[in-house]
């Protein structure tokens, strides 16, 4: 795809989802690539503002700040929606942020927010800057453009703003596309070693036998460390570590008090990192630079060292601090099968329950095939049944159509709608929403999501609901899912145009629809998911009465002295709100179901589920070939792990061109083969 037909697409998405009204595509673009940046971990969270003040010069559309790292995040937006491609100059560059410069140097006084209104969203957001300016040690800086960045640009020098450090990043529609012509899940990370430290880090090579990985042992001094992770931030994450960092990254006591007490020893006492990157380059035993360098294990160690060296924290030295690192280099075609495998073992010395490595979890894989088997109902007035496609990894929309033609990309588009494509979080925000946790949603995409992925999956305290109740998930599971986005996005779509919306709308959908949740189960009754499913579409009177609802939590929410986007976050908030009196119209009861209807779908569908079970069992078993399962009775023979019983029903599989196995035996050979795995198994095709 070129960079044209990129443009093309990206803003046809924009211009489709503000459907008839036009004047919302500018803040559709904001909200668009600011939930790019939190995907690509650039920020870990947004809020959208959209400020300006032309006479001024003053502007800005969207902000963040990070407790932790003590950085302030402003956005600003270079939007037209226009159909060619324009060109952004240093000249745009520098006007855009001058404004949101100015725009931050205001904030930081009293008598800004002052002159605001208080209902203006704006006004939570400089009073915060202004109450708490002490706390920031950084200020980043975003432009976000759908224009193409001139080939001339050389980019903006860091430079201090009253004594604030800054950081300039530029967004642009050709930054954009080339992510998505590479088929990569993220931009490129290339770190320069030698920026650091002078002839970069010695590195000892220690074991370069494997075909698929080469390691090396290196010894990293703590500033280096921490600059690095100030300057990549949580791009240095692996995705499943950074989701649960976030959530339970309280800095290690431990860690801290080597720092400041016995740096000398930290070298002694810590157990370093694991990581692994895509390429380095080595020059006589010394490592230059490295792509795509992330840290599967020792994420606590680095975020304990990136804030002794913040604000406040002046007693600790990291001068005489250094940090062993195991680093792996992974063939490229091999990098998505192997990292999460490296990142698994690697923290098993740690307490890290099974969701922390829920990009492959059964769910994901499961949600992934219903989703693209499953046609949903044609909608009312067109004749074609589509696909809700679900994006288990960034990137599988766009990977699918790379190699298709222009004819089959449109077959393919046509079948499944760009509109009709969820990924992760969204699903996560989806049943958050109606589960009736809007605190949880407000904290941001990722921090939902690990919550969602523990409530699947389980931790140290609660059995997972996966084991607990596996058939649950099952087709009706699916449908009432894709029910739920059709309300999410449906109200999401039109809370902007209310006369009385004046901000806040992420923090509007969500309590509005675990309002609406609350009030039905208040009366013993559920929503009939299956008859939106069926639609494709809310009923009039359900968007009438969520309309209204959100009307009620939108005065709610804004009645706080507190910055609302932070009000939202607390528990306190949705007990206001849950407890808020209103009363359902008369006309929403066509679109609710009492229990015993619900019963007998979840039973039925659960029936189906768990036959399903055996046939895709019988499917994998079959597939594997009987190489594969000869192997592994010689293996379990030679390793004496099985009992007679299980040694005589992985037998089955040699005789399965003949007679297959059955289903239940089918389901019993897979459980030995992962036992067979966890102790040590390993199959060699040649």
């Amino acid at each position: 795809m070129t960079e044209y037909e990129y443009y093309q697409e990206f803003m046809q998405d924009i211009f489709s989802e503000a459907g008839a009204e036009k004047d919302f595509t500018e803040e559709i673009f904001t909200t668009k690539m600011c939930e790019f940046l939190v995907e690509q971990a650039v920020v870990d969270n947004y809020e959208s503002v959209f400020f300006k003040k032309t006479r001024q010069g003053i502007r800005i559309d969207a902000w963040n700040f990070n407790l932790n790292k003590q950085e302030l995040s402003l956005f600003i937006c270079d939007y037209e929606p226009v159909q060619e491609m324009r060109t952004l100059t240093k000249t745009d560059v520098d006007k855009y942020l001058k404004r949101l410069e100015k725009f931050f140097l205001k904030a930081q006084t009293e008598t800004f927010y002052h002159s605001i209104e208080e209902a203006d969203p704006i006004y939570g957001v400089a009073r915060y800057i202004s109450k708490f300016k002490r706390a920031i040690t950084k200020v980043q800086f975003y432009l976000l453009s759908n224009a193409s960045l001139g080939k001339r640009f050389k980019g903006i020098e860091s430079r201090k703003i009253e004594g604030y450090e800054t950081v300039y990043d530029i967004w642009d529609i050709s930054r954009l596309a080339r992510i998505a012509e590479s088929g990569r899940a993220k931009e490129d990370i290339i770190i320069d070693f030698t920026e650091f430290v002078g002839g970069g880090i010695k590195c000892l090579p220690a074991y370069t036998v494997s075909k698929l990985c080469k390691s090396y042992l290196l010894v990293i001094p703590g500033n280096m460390l921490a600059n690095i992770y100030d300057k990549y931030g949580d791009r240095l994450l692996e995705q499943n570590v950074r989701t649960f960092l976030q959530f339970r990254g309280k800095v290690n006591k431990g860690i801290r008090n080597t720092l400041k007490n016995e740096p000398d020893m930290f070298f002694a006492y810590n157990n370093g990192l694991t990581c692994t990157a895509e390429k380095i380059e080595v020059l006589e035993n010394s490592m230059l630079n490295v792509t795509n360098l992330q840290i599967v294990n020792g994420a606590q160690t680095t975020a304990s060292i990136f804030m002794a060296k913040l604000k406040g924290k002046q007693d600790i030295n990291l001068d005489r601090v250094f940090v062993q690192v195991k680093l792996s280099v992974i063939n490229d075609d091999r990098v998505d099968e192997i990292v999460p495998v490296i990142s698994k073992c690697a923290n098993t010395q740690n307490k890290v329950s099974s969701a922390d490595f829920f990009s492959n979890h059964p769910f994901h894989k499961r949600i992934e095939d219903f989703s693209r088997r499953i046609l949903a109902p044609s909608s009312e007035g067109n004749m074609i049944e589509t696909y809700w496609f679900y994006e288990r990894a960034r990137g599988q929309y766009a990977n699918q159509q790379a190699k298709m033609t222009q004819s089959e990309k449109n077959k393919f588009q046509i079948q499944n709608p760009k509109h009709q494509c969820f990924t992760k979080t969204d699903l996560a925000k989806y049943e958050n929403s109606l589960a009736q946790m809007p605190h949880y949603v407000s904290k941001g995409a990722q921090w939902n999501f690990g919550k969602f992925a523990e409530e699947i999956c389980g931790n140290e305290s609660n059995k997972s609901a996966w084991e607990t109740n596996e058939s649950h998930f099952n087709e009706l599971y699916y449908k009432q899912l894709v029910a739920k986005a059709i309300i999410f996005k449906g109200l999401d779509k039109l809370i902007m145009k209310q006369e009385w919306y004046g901000g806040y709308k992420a923090n509007i959908v969500t309590y509005t629809l675990a309002k609406f949740s609350s009030l039905v189960a208040s009366e013993g009754l559920f929503i009939d998911y299956i008859a939106i499913w069926k639609r494709q579409k809310m009923s009039y009177d359900m968007l009438f009465q969520l309309l209204k609802i959100a009307k009620l939590v939108n005065s709610i929410i804004t009645d706080t002295e507190e910055n609302v986007t932070q009000y939202c976050k607390k528990a306190i908030c949705w007990e206001k709100i849950r407890k808020a009196y209103f009363e359902l119209d008369e006309g929403i009861y066509n679109d609710l179901l009492e229990k015993f209807k619900i019963e007998e779908e979840k039973k039925d569908a659960k029936k189906i589920q768990k036959v399903m079970n055996g046939i895709e069992a019988q499917i994998y078993v079959y597939n594997k070939g009987v190489k594969y399962w000869t192997s592994l009775i010689q293996w379990s023979a030679k390793e004496n792990l099985l009992s007679d019983k299980h040694m005589s029903i992985l037998s089955t599989t040699s005789r399965m061109n003949i007679m297959p196995p059955s289903e239940k035996q089918c389901e019993c050979i897979i459980s030995i083969e992962q036992r067979a795995i966890d102790e040590g198994f390993y199959y060699n095709e040649k």
